[in-house]
């Protein structure tokens, strides 16, 4: 009987020695595996981190390549820098044709005529600058050389105003103004100096450049008995 008891308690003991054994194990197994775990997600997070650094390195040596005009390897970001540039460029041209408009809209084509004017009385009337005067003159009537300009009045003594230029009509980049002016030309009449004088009524055909400024383009002379 005491030998049966002892048989017994032996193999429970036995058992459970052995189930032990096998808890242990499995737990281990577990714990190495979650180490295991840790370390995988650890280097996986520091490999991503470095692939950051790496972008951003290169996404900084392209930046500096386009800052100093060169061209990065880089496709898209040139792109990019292109269509920036291009983008800035339309602004830019957006703003200038605006400003265009404003300019036809506003300023008065008698302006111009008037401005023409105050160059060929100061080249009439201020001795040594006749030349100087009649090229400022020109930039107002730029479809005629200055040359043909000092032609028409080198021999001119006096040139008044009679009527102040005024706007006939206006559309878009067009315009017509119309004044009166006396002009007093020195012409040799058998040789000797004579004074001619006559009255002039001058229509002047403007056009907006492409500043927006308006400038004669030409004019037709209707001289007055």
């Amino acid at each position: 009987m005491n030998k049966y008891i002892i048989s017994i308690l032996t193999l429970v003991i036995l058992i459970t020695l052995t189930g032990c054994g096998k808890k242990d194990d499995s737990e281990n197994k577990l714990n190495i595996q979650k180490l295991a775990d840790k370390e995988k997600e650890l280097n996986d997070r520091e490999a991503a981190i470095r692939l950051k650094e790496i972008e951003l390195e290169q996404r900084e040596k392209r930046l500096n390549l386009i800052e100093q005009g060169k061209n990065p390897a880089d496709t898209s970001l040139t792109q990019a820098a292109d269509t920036s540039k291009a983008s800035k460029d339309k602004k830019k041209e957006t703003k200038k044709d605006i400003q265009t408009e404003i300019t036809k809209k506003f300023e008065n084509p008698a302006t111009t005529v008037k401005d023409y004017y105050e160059y060929i009385q100061r080249a009439i009337n201020e001795t040594g600058n006749f030349d100087s005067n009649m090229k400022k003159a020109q930039t107002y009537y730029p479809s005629r050389s200055a040359e043909k300009l000092k032609v028409a009045y080198r021999n001119t003594k006096v040139f008044t105003v009679v009527d102040e230029p005024k706007v006939v009509s206006q559309k878009n980049d067009k315009a017509t103004v119309t004044s009166k002016v006396k002009q007093v030309e020195v012409v040799k009449n058998n040789g000797n100096d004579q004074e001619v004088s006559k009255t002039l009524t001058v229509t002047y055909n403007l056009t907006a450049n492409k500043d927006g400024q308006w400038v004669i383009s030409s004019n037709s002379v209707k001289i007055e008995k």
